[in-house]
């Protein structure tokens, strides 16, 4: 049990993120982090940090020359006398590709905080829920399933569609924090592709950013209500996007 006074351990965060708590060790996770935003922040930031070391592994490709400047640095310096030369093995290799990638990807995610936070920190987790191939905590397509597995978890209340857009289908939902505010997740898929919407609740003074943005490739759609903030993130059609978050908006008009 984690006490209210007490913040996550660095093995804690790790184990979370990575999927590696039981279900009750998870649970009890989460309820700290449903109070405890200093933690929440840590949990997001790692796995944003997880998700863009993800990103540019799979689209880095370290330089050999680069790989043999590093070797050259690493290698003690020659003795006065002749010396056997061990070549390098293949686990160093790859050790030394893996520090180019995290030392890229820590450049690389801290220039897109620095552009656009919010987004940037949609973006990750949107690629974190692609990545890590974990289920969310509620599985289905229902929305009479979904919706009521919020209640009493949020500090605020939204509805879901009667009948989504053609193609479209809910998959679940989950709870998150976008900066460090509760909220909620919702997963679609809309054709082949997979979509995240963030629903956090809208502060009385805050204005409304552009509604359409991009970043890598991935659309960020922004909606307003007047007592929801709706952002949605997928590689879909930016059109199939924008059918999803109408029906959202109308979903939370007075019926």
């Amino acid at each position: 049990m984690i006490q209210e006074s007490q913040h996550l351990r660095s093995d804690q965060v790790s184990a979370y993120i990575d999927g590696e708590l039981s279900s009750n060790e998870a649970q009890d996770l989460r309820q700290h982090l449903a109070t405890c935003h200093s933690c929440a922040l840590r949990i997001v930031s790692a796995m944003q940090l997880k998700a863009a070391t993800t990103r540019v592994s799979e689209r880095v490709v370290v330089p050999p020359e680069a790989l043999s400047r590093l070797t050259a640095q690493l290698r003690p310096e020659a003795p006065k006398r002749p010396a056997r030369v061990y070549p390098i093995r293949s686990w160093a290799w790859g050790a030394l590709a893996a520090s180019l990638i995290v030392v890229v990807s820590l450049i690389g995610w801290r220039e897109t905080r620095q552009s656009n936070s919010l987004s940037a920190e949609l973006l990750d987790q949107h690629l974190a829920v692609l990545s890590s191939g974990s289920s969310p905590e509620v599985v289905s397509s229902d929305r009479h399933t979904v919706k009521p597995w919020f209640q009493g978890k949020l500090p605020f209340s939204f509805n879901l569609p009667n009948a989504l857009p053609a193609g479209t289908t809910l998959d679940g939902g989950d709870l998150t924090f976008v900066h460090g505010r509760p909220a909620a997740l919702l997963l679609f898929t809309i054709g082949k592709h997979r979509a995240s919407v963030f629903l956090t609740q809208r502060s009385a003074n805050e204005s409304a950013p552009v509604s359409l943005e991009t970043q890598s490739g991935f659309t960020i759609h922004y909606a307003y209500t007047h007592d929801l903030r709706m952002i949605a993130v997928s590689d879909v059609n930016p059109a199939d996007l924008d059918l999803l978050m109408t029906a959202l908006v109308e979903a939370q008009s007075p019926r």
